[in-house]
């Protein structure tokens, strides 16, 4: 009859309705392309050489006495190894530590800076100022809040291999004089915490200055500013070198000098 025509038509409106809000955020989600940047953490992970590197231990793995199954493990670790990041009381006796960093700060757009090619004819290679106005001419200014990140392809290259990350498998005080690879100049640094407005810095290396230095003159100006800094990152050539969006989620260790983290990128539609 026509009078059930409005209900019916009021059914089908309402149907489509629902399946629209049900489809439409997954269907977008599909499409949504997410990458990790992150190095499991294992035996294998690489630290400093002298510090703890992570040692895991297994407690249980079986079937109890009632029948079930059940595992745990246990870890020790360094703060700083692996995908890690650096809380400016690192180098800064008054600097933040990991628990008082909102976790808003920590995500960010993402300027990656590709210097694999200058890495490849010098393995000891320094970002320079030149490097961020070569990127800028091409995607415009860095924008406010942005991670710079430097891609070295070092981590790329040869991650978990410690004698191709670092240049040496020694551990200990010995292998520190030994440290060859890439990292910021204390001079770029500088010129962006001067110039820009950046989160903090980061790269695919064990440390955001190169192994050949002494006095960590990057880390103690990014520190003193009150930034931060994110190492050993995984995957960075596929990471558009402009438009990603970077979220780095460390663990939340109260006081904290720095903190193992997980690190992915939403890159844009």
């Amino acid at each position: 009859s026509t009078m059930q025509r409005p209900a019916i038509s009021l059914f089908v409106i309402t149907l489509l309705m629902a399946l629209f809000f049900i489809a439409g955020p997954s269907s977008a989600a599909s499409k949504e392309t997410i990458i990790d940047m992150t190095y499991p953490f294992s035996e294998e992970t690489i630290y400093w050489p002298t510090d703890k590197p992570f040692t895991p231990k297994v407690v249980f793995r079986g079937r109890t006495d009632g029948g079930y199954w059940y595992a745990s493990n246990e870890y020790a670790a360094s703060e700083h190894g692996g995908t890690h990041v650096d809380a400016p009381i690192h180098f800064n006796e008054q600097g933040r530590s990991i628990g008082q960093i909102p976790l808003q700060e920590w995500i960010g757009p993402a300027a990656k800076i590709d210097v694999t090619a200058k890495v490849l004819a010098n393995r000891d290679y320094q970002l320079l100022v030149e490097d961020i106005l070569a990127w800028e001419k091409k995607h415009g200014m860095i924008p406010a809040g942005a991670w710079v990140v430097m891609q070295s392809g070092i981590d790329g290259r040869f991650y978990p291999d410690k004698k191709g990350v670092l240049a040496t498998e020694k551990s200990g005080k010995a292998a520190v004089a030994e440290l060859s690879f890439p990292g910021f100049s204390p001079e770029v640094v500088s010129y962006l915490l001067e110039n820009r407005t950046i989160t903090g810095i980061a790269i695919d290396t064990p440390s955001i200055d190169p192994g050949s230095s002494k006095d960590f003159q990057v880390h103690q100006r990014l520190c003193k500013a009150q930034k931060l800094a994110l190492e050993n990152i995984a995957n960075l050539d596929k990471l558009p070198e402009s438009g990603a969006m970077v979220y780095v989620i460390p663990m939340l260790i109260k006081n904290g000098t720095g903190a193992p983290a997980r690190v992915f990128a939403r890159l844009p539609q």
